[in-house]
Parts: structure tokens; sequence; C-alpha cells
């Protein structure tokens, strides 16, 4: 059995994310390629089983290069098991874990894909007061640090919002559907 992972990342967070389902998914036993969608073009996705596509959110929107993927594979994609996964601050409130769920999973896989996706991972993001962002980020980020500060939380550090066994669990998950 072979899947395929294919991740689109702007600061390296869904990188991660995608090469620890990589190590869980081999650990299980399942042959897994990792891929970069930036750059990818004409891919053939018929030798896997599974294939997982991701994407880092950023001022609400995939990667262009993840997105393009899913696009220009629909069809391909329609006799695959399919699962999509997302790293996004909408995962580390409680308060908008559904709503980042439907927009950012649920949307993207009904607008993308052919078929039903086997699985759905929304998962915590990193919020890096170091990172290089664009202007429309650094206005926004006003917004962010001030619920930071309302809850205590130094903005001026770096916070990891991700589960690191909630995504070995799921990937876990995906190993087991492969398998069947």
């Amino acid at each position: 059995m072979k899947a395929l992972i294919v991740y689109g990342t702007r600061y390296g967070t869904a990188a991660e994310i995608a090469e620890e389902i990589v190590k869980i998914m081999e650990s299980e036993g399942i042959e897994v390629d990792l891929a970069d969608s930036k750059g990818l073009k004409d891919f053939d996705v018929s030798p896997y089983n599974l294939v997982v596509v991701g994407s880092g959110i950023k001022m609400g929107k995939w990667t262009k290069n993840s997105l393009k993927f899913l696009k220009d594979n629909k069809f391909a994609l329609a006799d695959k098991k399919v699962a999509l996964f997302v790293s996004c601050g909408a995962a580390n409130d409680e308060k908008t874990v559904d709503e980042g769920r439907e927009k950012y999973l649920e949307n993207v896989a009904a607008e993308n894909l052919a078929g039903k996706p086997v699985a759905l991972g929304l998962f915590g993001s990193v919020y890096d007061p170091d990172a290089k962002h664009g202007l429309l980020f650094k206005l926004t980020n006003r917004f962010i640090k001030k619920e930071m500060e309302k809850q205590g939380i130094d903005n001026n550090k770096l916070h990891d919002y991700r589960d690191w066994e909630e995504i070995r669990a799921w990937a876990r998950g995906l190993a087991e559907m492969v398998n069947q």
C-alpha cells in the first residue's frame, strides 16, 4: 500500500505536520511519498491508495499551490482515498473550531474534490511574532495581539498550538484506512 502526502506551507508549519504524518505512517508499514506542492505539475497520482493534501492557512486562505494540486487532480482523485488537513488559528480556540472545519476543510473538499474525503484534520497553528509577514497580516496582527493580551498570553513569544498527539493519532487512522 502506498500513500502520497502533498503540502503547501508559507512558514514551515504545514510542512512539519506533513513530515510527522509521513513518519507515523511509515512506522505503521505504509510506503509514503512526500511532496511540496510548490512547483508540482502534472503529478501522477495513479500509484497511490491514499492522497493526503494539506496547507497552512494565512489570512483565511489555503496556499495557492495546494489548491491548484487539488483542482488539477480533481478527477484523478475521484477513485482514491483522499484526506485533507490544515494548520490554522481557528483550531487554536474551541469557539472557532467548527467554523474552521467548515470553511477550510468541508468547503474546500466540496469545491475541489469529486468525492468525499475519508478524513479531515484541523490542526493548530504557530504564532511567531518574528516571522516576516506582509502589510495586511501586520494590520490584522494588532487584533490577534490584543486577544492574546486579554487571555494573558505573551504575544512577544513563539507559541506552538499544534497538538502533536492529535496529529499522530490522525496519521495512525490514515494508515489503518490504507491497509483496509
